[in-house]
């Protein structure tokens, strides 16, 4: 009976361990939806220490409730979630998402941590966050996107919504 309960306890143990997996933490931004728990997240994309111009940031899925982690598909990257390149150099980036053309980012280091920085509601904030709230019964419509992080002006939590 020992012995079973050991081989038992170590099953359990070995299926946990193997279940489980590392989600970076250092995000630039991540991107959630009303839909699911599943989110998208942006990651800086450094070459020999250098922004990498064609790609600045690394974009992947955080899914089932941070159980596993895919790559974006060809329409997430083509249609929703890929990222834009408008102009790049070794150490800022000015890109946007494929689905909202108007919302520039700018990719830079500030106080020696890559971050990236929007402008909305005439303020200018470091992105932590986007959230898009959408349109039942399908969730084929976006209502809104609120975007959220810190002024750069007075470091306060800022939220703003923009509707595409």
């Amino acid at each position: 009976m020992t012995r079973f309960l050991i081989i038992l306890l170590s099953l359990v143990l070995h299926c946990t361990v193997a279940a489980a997996i590392t989600i970076p933490r250092d995000h630039i931004f991540v991107f959630e939806r009303n839909t699911n728990t599943n989110y998208v997240c942006y990651d800086i994309n450094l070459e020999d220490g250098k922004l990498n111009q064609k790609e600045p940031l690394k974009t992947y899925w955080v899914l089932g409730h941070e159980t596993r982690i895919e790559g974006l598909t060809f329409l997430d990257r083509k249609m929703a979630f890929g990222v834009k390149v408008i102009k790049a150099s070794a150490d800022e980036a000015v890109v946007h998402l494929t689905a909202y053309k108007d919302l520039k980012i700018r990719i830079c280091k500030r106080n020696g941590k890559w971050v990236g920085i929007v402008k909305a509601g005439g303020h200018e904030m470091v992105l932590q966050k986007m959230f898009a709230q959408m349109k039942p019964p399908i969730n084929a419509k976006c209502e809104y996107v609120e975007l959220s992080g810190i002024d750069l002006k007075t470091g306060e939590k800022r939220k703003e919504r923009i509707t595409p």
